[in-house]
């Protein structure tokens, strides 16, 4: 199937261990396209003058973000499981894992969602609870 253009909305809530709440939301322009059973998402965002090229992959079970830019790195959410990956950076590279309460994935014929629950360790602590919302419409 060819990619489709879509809207994005990315709301992303993040806790600190002191219980501190930041969130965020973007809007973006990007492309989806079903393949074996996955959604893949494509799209630019730029945060904190940073621009990068994200690749989301969905599946009904587990997720995988992509993001290739000055920060670049591979995140994987699998219930239930603590992935490790690493941030690559011009200063050097940046242990990350994620351990992943919750995938849901919802498509429509215009449109979807994905919600991703998860904790976030880096360089094996714990810096954050998080919870992102990806909406999508055609």
């Amino acid at each position: 199937m060819d990619d489709r253009k879509v809207r994005l909305r990315i709301v992303s809530v993040m806790t600190d261990p002191q219980g501190e709440r930041h969130e965020t939301k973007h809007a973006r322009l990007g492309a989806l396209r079903e393949e074996h059973g996955s959604v893949v998402l494509t799209y630019e965002d730029e945060q904190d003058g940073e621009r990068a090229h994200v690749v989301l992959t969905a599946s009904a079970d587990s997720a995988q973000m992509r993001r290739m830019g000055a920060m670049s790195g591979m995140l994987r959410f699998e219930p239930g499981v603590r992935t490790s990956s690493a941030y690559v950076t011009v200063y050097g590279e940046i242990p990350v894992s994620v351990f992943t309460r919750r995938v849901a994935l919802e498509t429509r014929t215009d449109g979807g969602n994905l919600h991703l629950d998860y904790d976030v360790y880096v360089g094996g602590e714990k810096t954050s609870s998080a919870e992102m919302v990806i909406t999508w419409k055609a």
